[in-house]
Formats: structure tokens, C-alpha cells, sequence
């Protein structure tokens, strides 16, 4: 008895013993697949973030990284090119006429008002002439006087009277004749023909003399004024008359451009606001210029041609002036000009191929380049172009390039297209792109040469 339950505990320990092994055996078990799914989960992750990074770098925002690449192909042209100046300035009457009063007194009558046309010699506003009415009449009788004395003395045959009633005469006639003008100036007159500006004063007003001038209105930009006698403005004029059958342009220029200009060149004028230009010439080129904030400026005066209609005083204007004009010169755009192995190059198609050609250029013009040798008028060049990219997608290649995935950029390779990428192209170049270009430049090599 004693023997059989000693078997039977040592039987109920294996089994519990057993039991244990089991339980660690399919507790480690599902430690490892555990392990093994956590395992994956990462691998998947990794995959899936590795596809996700290709993904973004193939399809990149359009505005993300800059404008977008376009080309085109552009002819070789044999043109007159012109180097010019540009300027902006004032359009002003060429003759003006600043009226005021030459004798003081009450204003009794303004016959005029803004924008009546007025000929040479009309009156325009008058004073009370009472007090020069007077002068005259007393100046009068000072001279019948002094010509009664010179009669005595010479009947006297006093030569010593004689002498003094001769200067007293003079001196009369010199105060009537003085008198008569003074009143002659109770009348303010134009001293041109044209279209009333400016009107200044009114009926009971009581003014003082002054002086009027006449001229040109160029004055204002140091380039001098042709008026008379001492110059009055056209704010303190009481009228002021300006000619409207002919112009000048106001205008400056810096002083990098000031050794370019000389009387005579032609003159394209735009005034503000205008559909169409007028033209002109330059008449006169200042050499004392005005400096503001450390910058110095010249003035210059353009005569305008003729008498166009719909220009008025006081309008702003854009000129550009010809410095130099160069005819059958032929031509590229600039943008297709580009430097190869030290060589200056453009690009052409030829049997849907990119061909560098190796040219001699000359001047630029802006966005010309004149071309000297390797190009024919008519022969086409490759000129690129950047553009503002606002969608993204599938983008489809033109010649040299393929239907892609993404909306890359194209490049020289993929001329005419928008965005295909060409199989085994490394992401982000353009078809036929060297290598390390960065998108959007120089075109690469070509293979042909």
C-alpha cells in the first residue's frame, strides 16, 4: 500500500511537471509570434513610408519648388534694333503767357474765364483808370507849359532860355508819354494766341503792379525759359494764357544716360492714359542736374511734332529717346544664348534632336542678342522660358519624352511636353537632362555637335 501510493505521487508530479513543460512551450510560442508580428508591422511601415517618400518625391507640388520650364522654338530675325533711353516727364504748353497788371489799382471788369481761347492783344481784365486818367491830364499840362516857355525864349533869342526850355520840354513829353502807357496798362492784354488757364483775380479786387513774362514753360526743370522782363509764375499771375498748337515734354534722366543724348534724337512720347504714342525730338539737354537722396538727375526738353489733339498741360508721360539705330541685324532671343565647354552656344532642333551650335555674338539689346556667326536668318533656336506652375498630376511628355506618373517637370528633352517622365530618367530631370542639372537650367549637352 505504502509502495503504490509512492507511484502514485510520483506519477501526479510528472503529470504536473508535464503540465508546466506545455505551458512555457506555448508561452514562448506565442512570445515568437509575437515577436514576428511586430516584426512585420514595422517591415510593412517601412515599406510603406519608403513608398510614400517616392511617391512625394515624384509628384511633387507644382508651387513647391519653383516656376515651371517651358520652351519653344524661336527663328534667327535680320531687324533694325535701336538702343534708347527711356525718361519719364511732364507735358507743357512750349508758350505761356503769365499776365499780371502793370499798374495798381481796383479791378472793374475780368472778361475772361478758364478755357475761353483768346487772341494776341485781346483784353483780358481791366482797372479803375481814374488815377492814371489824371496823371496823363496833369502830365499834359506840364508839357503845354513847358512849350509856351520854350516859344517866349525863343522869341527873347536867349539862348541860355532857349536850352532850359528845350530841357523842360523833353522832360514833359517824357512824363506823358510815360502817363500814356500807364493808362494803356488799366487793360491786361494776352501777349498770345491760345486758351485761358488760369484766372486769378476778380472784379473789386485791388492789385498792385507787377510784371508779366512770356516764354516757354521749361523753366521749371532748369533747362532755362526764353520769357521777357522779370519772370512771374503761374501761381502768383493774376491770367495766365498758354499756346495749345504746340508742345514740349519736361522730363530727367540719370546721370549714366546723360552723355547719350544730344539735340535732335528722335523721341517716342506716351502720355498717361494715352491708347496711341506722339513723337518728337529732343531740343535741349541740361548740364546741371538736381540731386535728391544721393541720386542726381538732368533735364531734358522735347520738342513734340505737330499738334496733336487730346494733349493737355500738365499730363505725365513715358518717353523713350533713340540713342542708336542699327539696321539687318540679326538676331536671337537672349534666353536661348547659353555657355557649353566654354564656348557660347544656342541650342537647335534638328531631326528631333537637340544640336548644340556654337555662335559669335555681338551686342545685346535687351532681350535681343545680336548673333555674328554660326546662325542664318530663319534658322530656329531653343529658347526657355519659366512659368508660374499652379496644378499637379499626370503630366505627358512631348518629343523625347513619355507619359509618367507624376507632374514632374519637363525639360529641353521633353520639348513641347509638360511633365512626362521618361522611363529610367532619374526623378525630378527633365528627358535628356544631364545628371546633376539642376531642373529648369542650361540645357544639358547635346549628343550632336
Amino acid at each position: 500500500m505504502h509502495v503504490a501510493n509512492e507511484k502514485a505521487n510520483e506519477t501526479a508530479d510528472e503529470t504536473a511537471r508535464e503540465s508546466r513543460r506545455t505551458d512555457r512551450g506555448e508561452a514562448s510560442t506565442s512570445r515568437r509570434r509575437r515577436r514576428r508580428t511586430v516584426i512585420t508591422v514595422v517591415a510593412v511601415l517601412v515599406v510603406v513610408a519608403a513608398g510614400a517618400g517616392m511617391w512625394l518625391y515624384l509628384h511633387r507640388s507644382s508651387g513647391a519648388a519653383g516656376d515651371a520650364v517651358t520652351t519653344e522654338l524661336v527663328a534667327a530675325t535680320t531687324e533694325t534694333v535701336k538702343e534708347t533711353v527711356s525718361a519719364t516727364g511732364t507735358i507743357q504748353p512750349a508758350n505761356q503767357a503769365n499776365l499780371t497788371f502793370a499798374q495798381g489799382g481796383k479791378v472793374t471788369a475780368v472778361d475772361v474765364k478758364v478755357g475761353d481761347p483768346v487772341t494776341a492783344g485781346q483784353t483780358l481784365a481791366t482797372i479803375d483808370p481814374t488815377s492814371l486818367q489824371s496823371a496823363l491830364t496833369l502830365a499834359q499840362q506840364q508839357l503845354t507849359a513847358a512849350q509856351a516857355q520854350l516859344t517866349a525864349a525863343t522869341a527873347a533869342a536867349n539862348s541860355g532860355q532857349i536850352a532850359s526850355a528845350n530841357a523842360q520840354v523833353t522832360s514833359a513829353q517824357s512824363k506823358v508819354t510815360a502817363a500814356q502807357e500807364a493808362l494803356g496798362q488799366a487793360s491786361l492784354t494776352s501777349s498770345i494766341a491760345g486758351t485761358v488757364a488760369a484766372v486769378n483775380v476778380a472784379v473789386g479786387d485791388q492789385v498792385s503792379g507787377g510784371s508779366s513774362s512770356t516764354g516757354t514753360a521749361t523753366g521749371s526743370n532748369g533747362s532755362g525759359s526764353n520769357a521777357t522782363g522779370t519772370t512771374s509764375s503761374a501761381t502768383s499771375a493774376q491770367v495766365v494764357v498758354i499756346a495749345t498748337n504746340a508742345w514740349v515734354v519736361d522730363a530727367t534722366v540719370g546721370a549714366s544716360d546723360l552723355a547719350k543724348l544730344k539735340s535732335g534724337l528722335q523721341a517716342t512720347i506716351t502720355p498717361t492714359g494715352a491708347t496711341s504714342p506722339i513723337f518728337g525730338t529732343v531740343s535741349t539737354v541740361g548740364i546741371i542736374g538736381t540731386t535728391s537722396g544721393g541720386t542726381s538727375t538732368f533735364p531734358v526738353t522735347i520738342a513734340v511734332t505737330g499738334s496733336p489733339t487730346g494733349v493737355y498741360a500738365g499730363t505725365t508721360a513715358s518717353v523713350v529717346i533713340t540713342v542708336k539705330q542699327v539696321p539687318d541685324v540679326l538676331t536671337v532671343p537672349t534666353a536661348a544664348i547659353h555657355e557649353e565647354n566654354g564656348k557660347t552656344v544656342v541650342y537647335q532642333m534638328k531631326d528631333g534632336q537637340q544640336v548644340s551650335t556654337p555662335v559669335a555674338v555681338g551686342a545685346v539689346y535687351g532681350t535681343t542678342t545680336q548673333v555674328t556667326q554660326g546662325l542664318n536668318a530663319g534658322d530656329q533656336v531653343v529658347v526657355t522660358a519659366r512659368t508660374g506652375r499652379t496644378t499637379t498630376g499626370n503630366g505627358t511628355g512631348g518629343t523625347g519624352g513619355s507619359n509618367g506618373t507624376g507632374g514632374n517637370r519637363g525639360g529641353f528633352g521633353g520639348f513641347g511636353g509638360s511633365g512626362g517622365q521618361a522611363p529610367g530618367q532619374v526623378p525630378n530631370q527633365a528627358p535628356n537632362q544631364a545628371p546633376g542639372q539642376a531642373p529648369g537650367g542650361a540645357p544639358a549637352g547635346p549628343a550632336g555637335g
